[in-house]
């Protein structure tokens, strides 16, 4: 039994890695183990200060179940058996974690594609995962990133170097 765990953030490019993962499956013919994971920022102390930590659990786990319902509903239409788990802080530290947890022989993480500019100045998960796991990622890519995200940085980074050099 191969034993994955797919972090997933309810984005697109999450499902896709969920996707893969059941065609995977029906074309290798091997039982999986799915771990779904979904990471829950740690909420800051000018929120937290005013919200119990009864309240703050619960609003988690809602926003966890709400970013895995679709790769859940996936799965189990697929037949695949899976586990969900929640955690809380460093994306990048929990995924790690967990799949140290619950003894994962890989880890599949779905991405759009970015060209490095805009990796470098948003930061990657995928990167930070592959560079302190020392289990294999398998990164599923999506399509590519939208106009703002390929465009934008790049010409408000160029913007933001001419205004400096303006004044």
């Amino acid at each position: 039994m191969l034993n994955i765990l797919i972090p997933v953030d309810g984005s697109r490019s999450a499902l896709r890695a969920v996707e893969y993962v059941v065609q995977y499956r029906a074309v290798h013919d091997e039982v999986l183990n799915v771990n779904l994971t979904n990471i829950q920022p740690r909420l800051p102390r000018h929120i937290t200060r005013f919200a119990s930590s009864a309240n703050i659990k619960i609003l988690q786990q809602e926003r966890a179940e709400e970013a895995m319902a679709d790769a859940i509903e996936l799965l189990s239409k697929s037949g695949v058996q899976h586990t969900v788990h929640v955690g809380k802080g460093d994306t990048a530290d929990e995924i790690v974690a967990c799949a140290r947890k619950v003894q994962a022989q890989k880890i599949v993480m779905g991405t759009t594609r970015k060209n490095a500019l805009t990796r470098f100045f948003q930061g990657s998960v995928v990167n930070k995962v592959m560079a302190m796991s020392d289990l294999p990622v398998e990164v599923v890519a999506r399509e590519n990133a939208g106009r703002l995200e390929r465009f934008g940085i790049p010409i408000g980074l160029g913007l933001t170097f001419l205004w400096l050099a303006v004044e």
